[in-house]
């Protein structure tokens, strides 16, 4: 049996030499765990346990793994892994398994993945129908996200009662080493697991901390045209959004269908959120706030005047398509950092030879008010990778998570295998970097594209360098515009709260008609088509039940607080 030992390396230039052993053929001596208590193979003794809705027990005397044996497997398994995934990162690709970095990992472990990436617009209904299906895939993309939520509808506790999850709590500490060792961080951990300490999958944690990489954008070479600076209060906005009118530009502000920015940039310069957030640890819910109609009204205004987008109300998307801004029909949007600067939209097609798509401040009043919500800096992400109950597998997969989580594993799935300059990485002073082949990909691809090609888009413990090292002086420039010192994230609610299979019930029955009402009446409300006042919107918003919506979050956030 071949295998080569996991170690804990000392540094980056040892994580290479066993990187570049690995990918010769990863001879070596065969090792297993061992400590007073016992010994624990990497290699389980049987997956018999699955055929059960319960985890897995480890046998009486086995001690938890210190390391992982690779292979993880004598023989080669396959499994399932239903994953969403946009065309936009994909490319070429036929799918996730073209990523050079999961070839190797199959190298390395044994363990073949087929992928099934749901079609574009499909994602959550598919997600829904998986719960419906006998044939559940072994694997799972979940996201605890408010607004791009994948999750069981009673919780992901639920999901493990309900014999849909699998229970990592015992296997964790049993069969991830590496996984448990940064989860050790009570700040860290906190965010893993349920209010009752159940632990139900594998979330992504990041390497350091993720800084903000979304916020408003502008373009600068309307601006330079204009002969205006980059906008910074809710004042300075309207002048520039009326010079990109009287330019000609279509849609001088690109806004999202529901007529409120993703992550409340254009409200919180109002003190007030799109939706819940918490101030201090007291819930609110932005559309009863007072603050919330002096948004209203300036975007009524705004849309009046042809200032935003007229069709923003059909649109299918929160950012602008290729059409628009390939075309200059748009002056301002939300975007991501990746997406600012000279070279993304030019690269897909962008007509004007002088597009430069720059980050914008977080909207404000007064100049250095201070705000309280954007896209947040992370740890902890909501995306959480879960193993089905059913699976065959369950221990292997938890070894397999737990191998992309060493340094090893995290070094491959962050930069792939080519070695060099011209390849996926180099090394230089100790610090890797991405080469040509992603930052600037011989053949055209994007750099969304050659990350998912030649590593993987979002590795389960991202090296975030990797992105901020290869960022352009434009996509720099927005990441710090978006976090200066008067742009913060405080009153952020936590994506890993969790609630009872009881109160999701009832959240789901009430807010499911209040989303609903919000979404019509705000839209109308800035089209200057209801003939609702802000008084008569919030006080049917009381009417349908917020309150009892505010109560089941701040229990959340209540408990939350005393993990």
């Amino acid at each position: 049996m071949k295998a080569s030992k996991l170690r804990v390396m000392a540094c980056l230039l040892s994580s290479m030499l066993v990187l570049s052993l690995a990918a010769c053929g990863g001879g070596g001596t065969q090792s297993t765990a061992s400590s007073s208590g016992g010994a624990a193979s990497s290699k389980p003794a049987s997956s018999a346990a699955a055929a059960s809705s319960e985890a897995p027990k480890a046998e009486e005397g086995d001690a938890p793994l210190t390391e992982i044996t690779l292979p993880i497997v004598d023989e080669p398994i396959t499994v399932r892994y239903w994953y969403p995934m946009s065309s936009s990162n994909l490319g070429q690709m036929k799918d996730y398994g073209d990523s050079e970095a999961y070839i190797e990992l199959a190298k390395r472990t044994n363990i073949n993945v087929e992928w099934i990436h749901p079609v574009g617009g499909t994602e959550l209904e598919t997600f829904n129908l998986l719960f419906a299906s006998s044939d559940m895939p072994d694997i799972m993309f979940t996201s605890t996200e408010e607004g791009n939520k994948y999750m069981y509808a009673s919780g992901p506790e639920a999901a493990v009662t309900d014999g849909y999850f699998l229970d990592l709590t015992e296997l964790v500490p049993m069969y991830a080493p590496n996984y448990s060792r940064l989860i050790s961080d009570p700040a860290v951990g906190k965010h893993t697991v349920t209010d009752n300490s159940v632990r139900w999958g594998f979330n992504l944690i990041y390497q350091g901390v993720r800084q903000a990489n979304f916020g408003p954008g502008i373009r600068q070479d309307f601006l330079d045209k204009a002969g205006l600076d980059i906008p910074v209060t809710y004042d300075d906005w309207y002048e520039v959004l009326t010079a990109f009118k009287a330019m000609g530009v279509e849609a001088p502000m690109y806004i999202s269908p529901d007529g409120l920015s993703v992550t409340s940039e254009f409200l919180t310069g109002y003190d007030v959120g799109k939706a819940f957030y918490q101030v201090d640890g007291k819930v609110k819910y932005g559309p009863v706030e007072d603050n919330f109609n002096e948004y209203l009204e300036m975007m009524k205004k705004w849309y009046a005047e042809g200032l935003i987008d007229q069709s923003f109300s059909i649109r299918a998307l929160y950012i602008p398509d290729d059409d628009l801004m390939l075309n200059d029909k748009v002056g301002s949007c939300d975007t991501f950092a990746t997406w600012c600067g000279k070279a993304y939209y030019p690269s897909r097609g962008a007509v004007n030879p002088d597009f430069n798509l720059v980050g914008a401040p977080i909207p404000v009043k007064e100049e250095g008010q201070v705000t309280h919500l954007r896209n947040p800096d992370l740890k902890v992400r909501s995306t959480v990778m879960v193993i089905s109950a059913k699976t065959k597998y369950p221990t292997e997969l938890v070894q397999w998570f737990d191998y992309q989580y060493s340094e090893e594993g995290a070094f491959l799935m962050s930069y792939g295998v080519q070695e060099g300059k011209d390849g996926s990485y180099y090394i230089e002073d100790g610090v890797p970097y991405w080469g040509t082949l992603i930052t600037k990909n011989p053949d055209g691809l994007t750099q969304s594209e050659a990350r998912t090609r030649f590593s993987s888009f979002v590795p389960l413990n991202e090296d975030y360098g990797r992105i901020m090292r290869a960022r352009t002086p434009e996509q720099l420039a927005a990441h710090n515009i978006w976090t200066i010192e008067t742009s913060k994230d405080d009153w952020t609610i936590p994506n890993s709260l969790t609630m009872s299979a009881d109160d999701n019930k009832k959240l789901a029955g009430v807010m499911g008609d209040i989303n609903t009402y919000v979404q019509e009446t705000v839209v109308k409300m800035i089209m200057g088509t209801s003939n609702t006042s802000f008084e008569e919107f919030r006080k049917q918003i009381n009417a349908m039940g917020i309150q009892d919506a505010i109560d089941i979050y701040q229990a959340a956030m209540d408990r939350f607080a005393n993990r």
